[in-house]
């Protein structure tokens, strides 16, 4: 069983790994990207708020079975099959950033295909090992703390505070758009995490965990973020991956240099864990939307359709640097839109006590036929033939 401390830092690492993708928030916000993290940070913390009511309400329920739920059989099954869908996705784009990365940063020559099979594969490996791929997530969070802190501290000789001015120069329409991708794309993709509330020793709690993630990954994310300003200044507009930019200016005499390939695996470690959970979250959320006793059988088959898919899901950069703009308003159905009308419907279905509603009905919920709610003895982790 997970406990709380344990999902905030695998929530941490996760919004770790998005370090790549805040490319756009310095092209809107520029040197005040610094202050769009803040205000993302804040902003989302209310966000995670929805999601911890929701996990109060109806402690233990996954996305899959927390639609079924509170919608209702029918609409509930739509609901959650758009939630699978949504994990899925989430998993393919991770995938395409990786392969990028990989292939313009450090490995050129290599075929982008061998890449996404190879980071496949130990997220494979990783997902059929079930919530424990999250147990260990607090050393590797406290080993990328330290090589960030470590990276400013030896950058500092290159960074100018003057790089921090002028401040709020922006229109307001760059920094709607900047906080609003910094909302969708790191911070409240922790929302996957809700996938291992029936593994957590205390599912009624999975909102403050969450908020813990959101401050500690938010931390690391401003530390990102104001080295970056003050290191590259106005190369942040022009360079593809300013953070990796920036490390590649570490150079201390003539033994401490490209130090990058040392981010680079921390970068591709985290990555292939963010694949990982939204793989892991497809999957289960599938399994569970059909009551299918092992998640394990999937595994081959979506690893094959994940690599499949992310050949063929842009043609080229010019159509992935589209997507990326248009990414935040597709992920906001998914962790604002729908959370809340939830938590609505919710409170109009069961007032302010869902669970004694629910009983009094006749445990009428979604998951079940005929009222007989089995939930309780059913675990899609749980391989065929244990009890």
């Amino acid at each position: 069983m997970l406990s709380a401390k344990q999902l905030s830092y695998a929530s941490a690492l996760f919004i770790v790994a998005s370090s790549l993708l805040i490319k756009a928030v310095y092209v809107f916000s520029l040197q005040d990207s610094w202050l769009s993290v803040l205000v993302a940070i804040l902003i989302s913390l209310l966000v995670i708020g929805v999601y911890g009511m929701l996990g109060r309400r109806h402690p233990g329920m996954c996305p899959v079975k927390l639609s079924e739920a509170v919608f209702g059989r029918v609409v509930g099954k739509v609901v959650a099959a758009m939630y699978i869908f949504f994990f899925l996705s989430l998993a393919i784009l991770n995938l395409e950033d990786a392969g990028s990365f990989v292939t313009v940063s450090i490995l050129p020559r290599t075929p982008v295909t061998i890449v996404y099979v190879m980071v496949i594969v130990v997220c494979a490996m990783a997902v059929s090992k079930g919530h424990k791929m999250c147990m260990y997530s607090t050393m590797m969070v406290i080993l990328v703390a330290f090589i960030f802190v470590l990276n400013m501290l030896l950058l500092f000789n290159k960074m100018e505070l003057e790089n921090f001015l002028p401040v709020l120069t922006q229109p307001p329409k760059n920094y709607f758009l900047a906080i609003l991708g910094l909302l969708m794309l790191p911070l409240c993709e922790i929302f996957v995490f809700m996938i291992f509330a029936p593994d957590m020793k205390k599912p009624e709690i999975i909102g403050s965990a969450l908020k813990g993630g959101i401050f500690i990954g938010g931390f690391l994310l401003f530390i990102i973020v104001v080295r970056d300003i003050a290191a590259l200044d106005g190369y942040l507009q022009y360079t593809n991956n300013p953070t990796f930019s920036s490390i590649r200016l570490i150079e201390i005499g003539d033994f401490l240099t490209r130090l990058e390939i040392l981010y680079a695996s921390i970068l591709i470690t985290t990555f292939t864990f963010k694949i990982s959970v939204c793989f892991y979250a497809a999957i289960v959320g599938l399994a569970r939307l059909f009551r299918i006793e092992n998640y394990r059988i999937f595994i081959g088959i979506f690893g094959v359709l994940i690599v499949v898919a992310t050949r063929g899901v842009f043609e080229s950069t010019f159509e992935h640097n589209e997507w990326k703009r248009s990414a935040p308003i597709y992920s906001t159905l998914f962790l604002i839109i729908l959370p809340i009308i939830m938590l609505l419907v919710s409170y109009l279905r069961f007032g302010k006590y869902p669970q004694k509603r629910q009983a009094a009905s006749g445990g009428e919920n979604a998951g079940t036929d005929g009222g007989n709610d089995d939930s309780a003895d059913y675990n899609p982790n749980r391989a065929p033939g244990e009890t």
